[in-house]
């Protein structure tokens, strides 16, 4: 009786789901029908030319003399004698950018949003300003000169030399030299209270790179074994941290250049107890006193609303006519949630955006553009999927642990995802169901693990299930571990990263062989929290720049934290064994490869050795993808100028950062 019972409960609960995604699949059909109707096909959006570089702007070197201009709003400052004339402001050797499309006009305020202030931290700090030594170009298949001029490697590879542009200023006016690169090096990269372990990427043959400082704007790095993806380095977050370190601002928090009875002092008058926590807020990108080479800083930080960004009046870049950049005058940031920015957007109340703005909000996005002023942009999401499952390899489960480390366990939880109803459901059929893996524009495309292990076969995975020992379930039709404990996941995710809808779907497609499943999502601070700690069954995430996967390879072995399948691995290969779970042979095989690559320049040599790791992936699935080149959806307000329209956008190539923010204008000086 109690039995019946409970599967009359069962069976009630599975109707109750039933009827909920029913109605889901309803809402989401209409919006599919919505979205055809519109008159926007996968064939026009994903496949658009995005090499046509006649739609990007240029860079080139400054060659005889040029008179230079400045933005009106400068004006009185440099009348008044505030401000030094624009020619004494900027380099010898300014970088020239030219626009894809017209010359200004200045001014404008560009309106964005976002959800909290970490979610607007990587946009203010490294997308929109992007001032590394070298930068990835719009199509992200080249390296272009940027605060360096040129530069040179070595034959050997194990020497790159950085030429700097001569006589950049920070945004307080003083000199920008080797000096603040050294000062990083010296004070910041090898202090441990700083940086308590340094970051493999400067570390090679287990030895710290090292500089050699020639002249103020002729610096060498130095490593001890060849490593000749460095360049690529210089263009990523590496490149970013070693330039935004002012040596003549900085040292008054420093130890090493003030005494520390006046540190303790500071300290304390703002609420810490250890120097460096003075320090980490002095360099945090909300200090409005701290000297940046950014084309906007800071003049209103947080709580303030709405935070607000302005020209910086020594930013070292102007345009084929001496027009000192940018042209737009102001960037403001407010805080809302994800749904309310979607309504601004509908609303016309953006100026550029793709953060936060849902595909599936597309039909009533494409409704009212011509009322809300804007039009929309499809960009080419670098990515190589998204709704990434990483199944915990290192789950402090020990029973969980087991079956998560059999490849027949992930192989049939990956065929048993409807990939087809997800993408009909949630992408409008947009999206193409694969594994994470590189998309069909990349070098490293590979057609075989796009495909593998993609097909909807529910019963051959309970087949699979069946005969790794897990057949015996409950009373429910749940799986039970040897134990006779259920086998549950729970699969955690942040609502950014992620489509809940399609979550909710796999968890129902797994439930249905017999592997209980939850959805639980989760503020970003608690989900990594919760996975850095090793505490989850199942994490989820976006893809991670699969376009060029050898720049950050977190879903084809434990690179980094970001390696939700497995953060003990990738701590025991970033700490070079040192610290860590020791992983399995195959895995180690991938780390293996990975080290040689760093060593040659070769991209022939660098494909064919990734191409080794890529086929460990196939044989092992170590994370589960779902759908992936989804395009990213751009809302854009009809007065902006020389924005692409598409372009590779990626963190790792700084999305939009690579497309010249600096030279983007609004006509009319609109505040939108």
């Amino acid at each position: 009786m109690k039995q019946n019972k409970t599967s009359q409960i069962a069976s009630t609960i599975s109707w109750v789901v039933g009827v909920v995604l029913f109605f889901i699949i309803v809402i989401q059909t209409t919006a599919w029908v919505s979205f055809y109707l519109s008159g926007i096909r996968k064939e026009n959006v994903t496949d658009q030319v995005y090499h046509d570089a006649t739609t990007f702007h240029k860079v080139a070197e400054l060659s005889g003399k040029q008179d230079y201009h400045q933005a009106p709003m400068l004006d009185e400052l440099t009348k008044s004698g505030k401000l030094p004339p624009v020619a004494n402001r900027l380099p010898e050797n300014p970088q020239v950018i030219i626009p894809p499309s017209q010359h200004g006009p200045y001014g404008g305020t560009w309106r964005r949003f976002g959800t909290e202030l970490a979610d607007i931290q990587p946009y203010i700090a490294h997308r929109i300003p992007y001032g590394n030594i070298l930068r990835w170009s719009p199509q992200a298949d080249k390296l272009l000169p940027n605060l360096a001029s040129k530069w040179e490697v070595s034959t050997d590879n194990k020497t790159v030399t950085v030429y700097l542009r001569r006589g950049v200023k920070w945004s307080d006016g003083e000199p920008f030299t080797t000096d603040d690169i050294l000062f990083w090096y010296n004070d910041v990269l090898q202090n441990k209270d700083l940086t308590p372990a340094i970051p493999r990427e400067y570390k090679r043959g287990g030895k710290l790179m090292q500089l050699q400082v020639i002249d103020k704007y002729t610096i060498k790095f130095i490593f001890a074994v060849p490593f000749g993806r460095f360049e690529q380095l210089l263009a990523g977050m590496p490149g970013t941290d070693m330039i935004d370190c002012p040596a003549h601002y900085l040292r008054k928090f420093h130890p090493s250049y003030t005494l520390a009875k006046e540190l303790d002092k500071m300290a304390r008058e703002k609420g810490f107890d250890f120097w460096y926590q003075l320090f980490a807020d002095a360099r945090d990108w909300t200090n409005p006193d701290h000297p940046r080479l950014w084309p906007w800083v800071v003049v209103q930080p947080p709580p303030a609303r709405p935070i607000i960004l302005q020209r910086n009046p020594y930013y070292w870049k102007i345009d084929d006519k001496g027009n000192q950049l940018p042209y737009i005058d102001k960037i403001t940031f407010e805080i809302f949630d994800a749904e309310t920015i979607n309504l601004k957007a509908i609303n016309g109340e953006i100026g550029l955006q793709d953060r936060h703005i849902k595909f599936e909000n597309h039909p009533l996005l494409k409704e009212h553009a011509q009322k809300g002023g804007y039009h929309l942009l499809y960009w080419y999401d670098s990515n190589g999927g998204v709704n990434v499952i990483a199944l915990n390899l290192n789950s402090k489960d020990p029973e969980k642990n087991v079956v998560f480390n059999n490849r027949i366990f992930r192989i049939a939880m990956s065929h048993a995802i409807d990939r087809d109803a997800i993408n009909k459901v949630c992408y409008f059929g947009q999206a193409t169901p694969r594994q994470v893996s590189p998309p069909k524009s990349s070098p490293y495309y590979d057609a075989e693990y796009e495909k593998i292990y993609t097909e909807f076969l529910p019963d051959k995975a309970n087949k699979m299930l069946d005969e790794m020992g897990l057949s015996k379930k409950d009373s429910s039709g749940f799986r039970l571990l040897p134990s006779g404990k259920p086998l549950s996941i729970t699969i955690e995710a942040n609502g950014m990263a992620c489509n809940p809808t399609a979550l909710q779907m796999v968890a129902d497609n797994w439930n249905a062989v017999g592997v209980k499943t939850d959805i639980k999502l989760e503020a970003r601070q608690l989900f990594y929290q919760r996975k850095d700690a090793m505490l989850h069954d199942a994490a989820v995430w976006y893809g991670a720049d699969e376009q060029m996967p050898v720049l950050d390879p977190r879903w084809f072995f434990p690179y980094s934290k970001e390696s939700n399948q497995a953060p003990g691995y990738a701590t025991w290969f970033r700490s070079g064994g040192k610290k860590g779970i020791k992983p399995p042979a195959d895995i180690q095989k991938c780390m293996d490869l990975y080290t040689q690559i760093d060593t040659t320049s070769d991209e022939k040599e660098q494909k064919k050795l990734f191409q080794q790791i890529i086929d460990l992936n196939k044989k092992n699935l170590w994370v589960i993808g779902t759908v992936g080149e989804v395009p990213s959806l751009f809302v854009i307000n009809n007065n902006f100028r020389n924005v692409p329209a598409v372009a590779i956008n990626g963190w790792q190539f700084r999305g939009g950062g690579n497309t010249a923010p600096e030279c983007y204008a609004i006509d009319g000086g609109s505040g939108k």
